[in-house]
């Protein structure tokens, strides 16, 4: 259980997979033993033990989807009534993405996975709470120029601590988790970032009708931001007491036996693993595109056409609910099919169906079974069975910069095509009334090629893309254990905790 992989003894340029002749490791090599029985990090034990990290994983959606969902209000305090300003702002934060995963991936490698989700979670917990005690226009030019520069820097603070967060707790669960059911924890991030996205909603929807759109619009508004303290504050409580990861702990000793450096520069990382990153940025591709251009920009969409503010909410609803609903579900299929089948299947959906059910919304706006059925269901169910892209990403790294290479790929990714979605979309309107549905099937267009050439890719020895469970991966390349055999994976997860 104590035998360290293959790969640990290659040079840095071997890290992602590949050895020095260039040859793909044999499945024997790769597998060594596979274990089937259950382990200590099975779904209830993660849920358990981790709770803090879905919690935080919570607050951090629940921040990008409440500017989103307050944008109508930002727009009038902060931008002087420019939508695509206010969307701007919005994207703005996912700029820092890159700079702050980099960052935060560095110092969970350096200094543990433990250390780095603690200084995530105070980072956005400041930078939350910070946009709802800015001044605006309303209290002169010069206050409202104040408060839009720190809106900026709060938001860029956030999009680094978020970036930490999101990369590092998937880290963290992936070497945590049962091997068996490692979809199925990694469900749990899912469900927690749509359950963000809905208590999002749920806050603005609610605070909204308590108080009238007039206070809302005077100064209720700041009420979501500042309400974000409570669970945050709990997350920042429960993670004092999380064990680290043993898989990080056992790298840990064996380069310190092996007079190895501790931690690779960022540019070290993307130089060793480059392929790696540009697969795990096409990875996310959709998923950028269809949670913001699709979700949150929707919402303001429809509601600026006519839909009434209760159909919106409940479409909104249908998603959320739906998507975590079916998260673990979606997972125990990754168990089963493998994590790029399920990648591959539902990107080929989204560019197939992400048109036609734009093309409903946009000919019925003011529909709430049209808007239920198609951005409820429809983009919801979509949305579900996309929810494993942080597996297939983080699948592609091995433990020594895990989180360093996780956080660029994937925050590169989202500031790409997330950030930029909803200005995109919004400014696809004036070259066309469908070009929001357009966009929407590229995003799963893009993603869905990303996953073909990248088995391509494994195929011919250059790239290796599961350094933790090769099998299953995708459906045509599962490997059975032989009769009676035991089995164990290339990195053995053995919870600190246990």
């Amino acid at each position: 259980a104590h035998l360290q992989p293959a790969r640990s003894r290659w040079p840095i340029g071997q890290l992602c997979g590949l050895s020095p002749d260039r040859s793909f490791p044999a499945p024997s090599q790769r597998l060594r033993t596979i274990c089937c029985g259950r382990m200590p990090g099975d779904l209830a034990h993660i849920m358990r033990v981790y709770w803090s990290l879905f919690l935080g994983n919570i607050v951090e959606w629940y921040e990008f989807a409440v500017y989103g969902y307050l944008q109508p209000y930002l727009e009038e305090q902060f931008f002087q009534g420019s939508a695509i300003a206010a969307w701007m702002g919005f994207g703005v934060t996912f700029f820092a993405r890159p700079c702050g995963g980099a960052i935060s991936g560095a110092i969970a490698d350096r200094w543990g996975r433990s250390f780095a989700v603690n200084l995530t979670i105070v980072g956005m917990l400041i930078a939350t709470c910070g946009q709802g005690l800015l001044p605006t226009y309303d209290s002169g030019r010069t206050a409202g120029g104040i408060g839009l520069a720190l809106l900026i820097a709060l938001r860029l603070m956030q999009g680094m601590s978020a970036a930490g967060e999101i990369s590092t707790i998937s880290t963290y669960i992936v070497e945590v988790g049962s091997r068996e059911s490692l979809g199925r924890c990694m469900g749990l991030i899912t469900a927690t970032s749509s359950a963000g996205f809905l208590l999002a909603k749920g806050v603005v929807f609610f605070t909204t009708y308590a108080l009238g759109e007039e206070r809302m619009q005077d100064w209720a508004w700041r009420l979501p931001f500042l309400l974000a303290s409570v669970p945050a504050l709990t997350a920042i409580w429960g993670r004092r007491f999380m064990p680290e990861s043993a898989v990080f702990l056992r790298e840990m000793d064996a380069k310190r036996c092996g007079g190895e450096t501790m931690v690779m520069s960022a540019i070290a990382v993307v130089r060793a693993c480059w392929r790696s990153i540009l697969i795990g940025i096409g990875g996310v591709a959709s998923a950028g595109v269809l949670w913001y251009g699709g979700f949150v920009w929707l919402s303001s969409y429809l509601l600026e056409r006519g839909q009434p503010a209760d159909g919106a909410m409940l479409a909104s609803l249908v998603a959320r609910l739906l998507i975590m609903a079916l998260s673990v579900p979606v997972g125990q299929l990754a168990d089963t099919m493998g994590v790029a089948w399920v990648m591959l299947l539902a990107n080929i959906l989204l560019a197939l169906f992400g048109f036609p059910l734009f093309y409903a919304l946009q000919a019925f706006p003011t529909s709430v079974p049209v808007a239920v059925s198609a951005l409820g269901v429809g983009y919801g169910a979509l949305g579900a069975l996309g929810g494993v892209f942080c597996l297939y990403v983080v699948e592609l790294f091995p433990v020594s910069v895990r989180c360093a290479a996780m956080g660029v790929s994937y925050n590169v990714g989202l500031a790409v095509f997330g950030g930029l979605s909803p200005v995109a979309a919004q400014a696809s309107l004036r070259l066309s009334p469908l070009g929001p549905g357009v966009l929407l099937a590229l995003g799963g267009l893009v993603t869905a090629l990303t996953v073909a050439s990248s088995l391509a890719l494994e195929r011919g020895g250059f790239v290796r893309l599961a350094h933790v469970r090769p099998y299953p991966y995708f459906a045509s390349m599962v490997l059975r254990c032989p009769e009676g055999s035991k089995c164990a994976d290339i990195e053995p997860a053995v919870d600190a905790s246990a």
